[in-house]
């Protein structure tokens, strides 16, 4: 029902030689056709909706890549004024702009009043806009105190978490203020990399259900949709079943997705250097770790690994960085056929949370990003960072 090309119908050995050889390692490299497919199959999910999506850009804030979205009908939802540039620079009008956080700052608040929509994270919050005279629509930011059932650091919704106005706050501050007459809506969002149904129908019911006793005809159900990194995906097939229904009397639906999108459109080029054996382990070194994809070490997140030339001994090894750190890791404890030293190696499914949670630690460089355009061409959409770059800002 929604059918999508992966990197594997897209990927050989000649294309990763070309690119390494043309823009050395390590490198970004994102597939035009794949971005576009999986937001076609978004807007398809929500087909009889009067849906208002964004692109999350937390997940990939490189203008080349947001313009492809919003050409496919999507705006973006920011956290910080660079993300606002970035979605500037892609083309994205501040109407098309919903703005999230939980620590927007008084200095922001007077740049970015002018988007369309805000996610107001708390009562004090909404304190500040208060004084703002030309306010954008501001929605609340409920939290049901649902378990999303994901990975402790992208949790949101629980009350533990520092995101959102516990549900039982909002209504009994709506109940005796005014509130209710500066707001559009309520705005939910419960985490990310969510692979089951139920959590966003627990979720998403209790705002319908309040955005109902209220009278509001606008609703945010943020995003979180999880993609298949090791064995297990949202079922969107599901979700459009159980989700979607509950939409359908709301004037406006408003979106945040991002890596659903663009993770698995995105795959990460490194160069084997070393292929360490001791009589404890084996160590496959390559050229690029945790500066460049620090999702195994903050997460210890799993990411599909190809190998183009091997030695034709099969091994169990971590994949490790380069820097001066022990969690400078890409995979640990990974069966796999041991590759030529020099020869490439592909990691997967890094369009999201790749690049931009990157780093310059242990003063690397980052790295480029080339798009693999719907013609089959690469271009470059960034350029890699110099020394020069590095230092720019020392005084």
């Amino acid at each position: 029902m929604f059918n999508c090309t992966t990197v594997d119908d897209l990927l050989t050995e000649e294309l990763v030689k070309e690119l390494s050889i043309s823009y050395g390692t390590p490198l970004y490299v994102y597939f035009e056709r794949i971005i576009r497919e999986r937001a076609k199959i978004v807007m398809d999910i929500f087909n009889g909706i009067n849906i208002f999506p964004t692109f999350a850009c937390k997940a990939n804030n490189n203008p080349n890549l947001i313009k492809i979205m919003y050409d496919e009908g999507f705006g973006t939802d920011i956290v910080t004024l660079g993300e606002y540039h970035a979605s500037k620079l892609a083309g994205v009008p501040d109407e098309k702009i919903v703005w999230n956080g939980n620590g927007k700052f008084l200095e922001e608040m007077a740049i970015l009043s002018k988007v369309r929509y805000v996610n107001v994270d708390s009562f004090d919050e909404f304190e500040r806009w208060k004084e703002i005279k030309k306010r954008p629509e501001l929605f609340l930011r409920i939290n049901p105190d649902v378990d999303p059932k994901t990975h402790p650091h992208i949790s949101t919704g629980l009350k533990k978490n520092k995101f959102g106005i516990p549900l039982e706050d909002v209504k009994r501050e709506l109940d005796k203020s005014e509130i209710c007459n500066m707001i559009s809506g309520f705005h939910i969002h419960i985490g990310s990399q969510i692979t089951d149904v139920e959590p966003f129908r627990q979720a998403i019911s209790q705002v319908v259900e309040i955005s109902k006793k209220y009278g509001f005809s606008k609703i945010n159900i943020g995003g979180g949709w999880g993609i298949n990194y090791a064995e297990k995906e949202l079922d969107i097939v599901e979700y459009k079943k159980s989700i979607v229904p509950l939409l359908r009397d709301f004037d406006q639906v408003i979106l945040e997705i991002g890596r659903y999108i663009v993770a698995p459109s995105g795959i990460l080029i490194l160069r084997v250097e070393y292929v360490k054996k001791t009589s404890h382990k084996v160590f496959v070194v390559v050229n690029g770790g945790m500066n460049l994809l620090i999702r195994p070490a903050l997460y210890n997140a799993y990411h599909g690994i190809n190998v183009f030339e091997s030695t034709g001994e099969k091994n169990v090894v971590d994949v490790v960085g380069p820097l001066c750190e022990s969690g400078d890791v890409i995979a640990i404890n990974r069966t796999i056929e041991l590759p030529k030293v020099g020869s490439c190696m592909v990691i997967e499914n890094v369009g999201a949370y790749g690049y931009s949670m990157s780093s310059n630690y242990n003063s690397t460089l980052r790295p480029a990003e080339v798009l693999i355009t719907e013609e089959k061409k690469p271009r470059l959409i960034r350029r890699r960072e110099t020394i020069e770059d590095l230092f720019r800002t020392i005084i």
